[in-house]
């Protein structure tokens, strides 16, 4: 079996740090994809650079804020998913409050934000893993619907090897397979195209010690890609004033795509580089 390999970059539309180093790598085919954040304060502004640059994305479905940002905004004005601020940054309390309809409604409101400004829509994915269960909400049955209506291809690995890595274990723990396995049967069962493996960095920027101990992580992930469609996502960005240091870890994967060793490790591993839109029609091609 082939080995395909999607590398994306999450979070344009963060800030202007991180919208240009996406535009840039992407420019410059060091990258063959990257996901939309419509709810931030930079939005209005990323969309006009996507859509200047010819650049497709995925819409990163986004329904909590980050901690230490400024609160970013619902599209939908959903009462259920915000504070007095903006969206609610508290895992807790979100997992607590949050409707289904709201979040159903929020989905809506960020894809038609990226379709109205004229920008080509590929796939889908999530902000902070908040629709994946892990909250011990459902909110993946309203994602695995959003993707349906829209015929999009979701991130979500049918494999479990992805959580065991996060994880740092050999294995995953058996509850949490079970968990994983349900909700990629309730994937399938929808029609929604999964990936076969997913791939990122799990370490806090005060964990690694340089860049180059972050880029041995990745192309240790390059040679280990399993056969399949893997994505590896990363959050390349330009550097920006950090007093907590975390903005670093950006900064490191920005110049290791920058480099552009991950592409020749595949290259040399006799990896395929492709984009969601190409995986999407390869999932055609096979159902056809």
């Amino acid at each position: 079996m082939n080995k395909y390999l999607i590398i994306n970059a999450d979070d344009f539309g963060y800030n202007k740090e991180q919208t240009d180093a996406i535009t840039e790598l992407y420019k410059e085919r060091l990258i063959s994809s990257t996901s939309f954040l419509c709810v931030t304060g930079y939005s209005e502004e990323a969309a006009k650079r996507a859509k200047e640059e010819n650049i497709p994305v995925g819409v990163h479905l986004a329904i909590n804020s980050d901690k230490g940002n400024e609160p970013w905004k619902s599209l939908s004005r959903s009462a259920s998913l915000c504070n007095e601020n903006g969206l609610e940054s508290n895992g807790k309390e979100l997992a607590l409050h949050a409707r289904r309809r709201e979040v159903a409604a929020e989905l809506e409101a960020q894809y038609n934000f990226l379709i109205s400004r004229g920008l080509t829509v590929d796939h889908a994915d999530n902000h902070c893993g908040t629709l994946y269960g892990i909250n011990g909400r459902r909110f993946y049955l309203d994602a695995y619907d959003f993707c349906r209506r829209h015929s999009l291809p979701y991130r979500f690995p049918k494999k479990p090897d992805f959580i065991a890595r996060q994880l740092n274990l050999k294995k995953a723990p058996g509850p949490v397979c079970a968990l994983q396995r349900m909700i990629v049967k309730k994937g399938l069962k929808a029609g929604v195209r999964l990936l076969d493996d997913l791939v990122s960095n799990p370490w806090s920027a005060k964990d690694i010690r340089s860049c180059d101990e972050l880029k041995e992580y990745y192309l240790d992930a390059v040679e280990n890609c399993s056969c399949g469609v893997t994505e590896m996502f990363l959050h390349p960005a330009k550097e920006k004033n950090d007093p907590t240091g975390e903005w670093k870890k950006r900064v490191f994967e920005y110049e290791i795509l920058k480099s552009g060793d991950l592409l020749q490790k595949a290259e040399d591993k006799k990896i395929r580089i492709i984009s969601w839109a190409d995986f999407a029609r390869m999932s055609q091609e096979e159902s056809a």
